[in-house]
């Protein structure tokens, strides 16, 4: 058997794509994933890259993984305290432009793509192969400084053979639809939460839109991505990049998605858009207005309405990305255990990233799971 090699690609045609449609079959999403992709690759900058990895057996595609090269990469979005406080801010913002190091991470690391793992493989049979020739490759990349996944304890071992450092990492949340015959029956199981949905102060209404939003609801969801960033438990590594482009993707004028939003006196205090793919509903992006949000239960019940959704419509699973908020941790019944895997062939950025890496977002939110409170 011929032995795998690696390349970086910023097109993937119909033909590659069907190599996987065995692997998407068994994770039951649909082949709409790749369109969430494929917007991004187009958008790429020199600043922000979006590419696919391809393991090529001879000349035949065995396996791919949907990767980003960041440079430089900010430290403001992944550690909290250089963003709220303003001395702090002003350092990171130095620190980061004095190293310019550049980052390769992993799609799933934006917290917008949880349905699939990074790596597909067109044989699962050689899956722990492709995936070590992938990360032999990202390893041996002369630009980059940093290399950063999350992903499921699924595949740790391979990991730690190919080199890389394992570090705590929130859970994926996921809600179990097979559980609950209907919204009745998980509010009975959260009696909390029905008792206080019951408390109706001022109109509310949660509002299921599946496709095109109208340019009013997308400024007003625009508003609410803007609140939550600013007080926001967690940052992927660009940002402000994501935050610049994604009202311009096809989430917000396609039917392959569904925005849930909660309106508090006709005006959006919160919404999830999620990815209608295969049996399962994927969220991509959510924001909350705390102003008008705060003592409505907004959050719980973009939740309750995305698992109404769910049931009504024959979904297996709704994932809601990584537990960064209690509420969330309260809400799912079912998690997926995950870790970060990071690399760096710099021995000074690897005891930087070691030292540091406790007051870092995802290390703070997987405490906080872990806790069950703030940290």
């Amino acid at each position: 058997m011929e032995s795998l090699h690696c390349v970086k690609d910023r097109a993937l045609n119909e033909r590659e794509k069907a190599v996987f449609a065995a692997h998407l079959a068994a994770e039951g999403i649909s082949k709409n994933v790749w369109n969430l992709f494929d917007e991004w690759v187009a958008r790429s900058t020199k600043r922000v890259d979006f590419f696919y990895l391809k393991a090529l057996r001879g000349d035949e595609l065995a396996g791919l993984g949907l990767f980003l090269k960041v440079k430089p990469v900010d430290l403001r979005t992944s550690y909290a305290g250089l963003r709220r406080n303003a001395f702090l801010r002003t350092l990171g913002r130095g620190l980061s432009a004095l190293a310019s190091n550049c980052l390769f991470v992993s799609f799933r690391n934006l917290i917008t793509a949880n349905l699939v793992r990074p790596f597909f493989y067109s044989d699962p049979a050689s899956g722990d192969e492709i995936m070590t020739a992938m990360l032999t490759f990202l390893k041996s990349e002369k630009q980059a400084d940093m290399v950063t996944i999350i992903d499921t304890l699924d595949h740790d071992a391979v990991y730690r053979a190919g080199g890389f450092t394992v570090y705590d990492s929130p859970s994926e949340a996921i809600l179990d639809t097979a559980k609950y015959p209907g919204v009745t029956e998980y509010l009975a199981a959260h009696r909390n939460l029905k008792k206080n949905l019951s408390k109706k102060k001022i109109a509310l209404m949660a509002d299921v839109c599946r496709g095109a939003v109208s340019d009013e609801d997308k400024r007003q969801m625009r508003a609410c991505v803007e609140n939550s960033v600013a007080v926001s438990n967690v940052n992927n590594p660009c940002q402000g990049f994501f935050e610049k482009h994604v009202f311009d993707t096809e989430a917000f004028s396609s039917d392959d998605y569904v925005h849930i939003m909660v309106r508090v006196d006709g005006v959006i205090a919160g919404f999830h858009t999620y990815l209608v793919s295969g049996t399962s509903l994927g969220g991509v992006l959510g924001g909350f207005n705390r102003a008008l949000a705060r003592n409505h239960f907004a959050y719980e019940r973009v939740i309750i309405a995305s698992l109404d959704y769910a049931l009504a419509h024959g979904l297996r699973r709704v994932n809601y990305s990584l537990i960064d908020n209690l509420t969330k941790l309260r809400l799912v019944d079912a998690v997926e255990p995950c870790a970060l895997y990071f690399y760096s062939r710099s021995g000074l950025n690897r005891t930087v990233f070691d030292r540091t890496y406790r007051f870092s977002d995802i290390c703070r939110l997987a405490k906080l799971e872990k806790g069950g409170g703030a940290v």
